[in-house]
């Protein structure tokens, strides 16, 4: 079995397939169902939607979330990165709750003369096991990670720059899954019994929205002056390394959920900062203080070479 076919399999057929048996049940038990259907529960049901309403909404979130999943595991392969084990488990759990949320709700409400009679609404865990279980096969079948490190001396990375050049590396990096993510995982807490009311849940994925496009982005520059990283859409926060700082620059390969997760991360034990917003190639500099910068841009062979070649050169300023 191919990488792609992996892949492919992992992040699209078996959610997708969830989604499938969902759709078919909520056909073939239309007839027994009520109309609406209760979807939110306190002790009893407390509120209800069309059923042709909340099975769209589900399957179509389901569907977004499948296509968004797929499209950026294939986009990965084609990079030549490592799908991560726990990155592909926890995306298809995720394409996958919006069917186990449609299941649950189905369940609850099969065969009850109205809405305000339906069943307990617990019966969400066992399909939200499901949707875990779903993720867990996926994280086997998909998961691609990043081949071992050879063992030996660490590679000092160099581009070749002579005496008297100038040069200049930009590199950059986006995470558009954090968009979505942080948008929709509210709203499926909306839909499962017993959840967020949806006025709260649509403000939450406002924020996640807002907070995701001030941080899905990341970009790193390096030119005689020294370092300097950006986040965001706004480049903020940032910061400037200068060369007189850095003892040596190399790459790492990071795992999506290493060195504390996404973001901006400090290790106060290691002493390690890691600017991230996916798991993959990274560039890391080794400072003067003994700490370590983490940047997870995209072609960082190139910017530690020009780093180390800069310091080698002892240029600090550009003329």
């Amino acid at each position: 079995m191919t990488k792609l076919i992996r892949a492919l399999f992992a992040t699209a057929v078996l959610p997708g397939a969830a989604l499938a048996v969902a759709g078919v049940l909520e056909n073939a038990w239309a007839h027994r169902l009520p109309d609406p259907v209760a979807t939110h529960w306190n002790s009893t049901p407390d509120s209800a939607t069309p059923l042709g309403v909340f099975t769209g909404v589900c399957l179509g979130l389901g569907v977004a979330a499948v296509l968004l999943l797929a499209t950026t595991a294939v986009a990965v392969l084609r990079r030549g990165r490592p799908l991560p084990r726990a990155t592909v488990g926890v995306g298809a759990g995720f394409a996958a709750l919006p069917a186990a949320v449609l299941l649950s709700v189905l369940v609850a409400n099969l065969d009850v003369p109205d809405w305000h009679a339906a069943r307990s609404g617990l019966v969400v865990v066992l399909f939200m096991l499901g949707a875990a279980a779903i993720g867990v096969a996926a994280a086997l079948v998909g998961g691609l990670p990043a081949p071992p490190a050879r063992e030996g001396a660490a590679h000092r990375p160099s581009v070749g720059l002579r005496a008297g050049e100038r040069a200049f590396w930009a590199g950059r990096a986006a995470n558009p899954a954090m968009l979505w993510a942080l948008a929709v995982v509210p709203v499926v807490i909306a839909l499962v019994p017993a959840g967020l009311p949806w006025a709260t849940a649509v403000w939450l994925a406002l924020v996640g929205v807002a907070v995701a496009t001030l941080t899905y982005r990341l970009s790193a520059t390096a030119d005689a002056r020294g370092v300097t990283i950006r986040f965001g859409l706004l480049g903020v926060p940032w910061r400037h390394l200068a060369l007189t700082d850095i003892r040596e620059a190399t790459t790492r390969e990071l795992s999506t959920f290493g060195d504390g997760g996404l973001g901006l991360r400090f290790n106060p034990v290691t002493g390690t900062t890691a600017y991230k917003v996916r798991g993959g190639p990274a560039l890391a500099l080794e400072l003067e203080s003994g700490r370590t910068v983490l940047v997870s841009v995209d072609d960082p062979e190139t910017g530690a070479g020009l780093v180390n070649d800069l310091l080698a050169q002892r240029i600090t300023r550009i003329d």
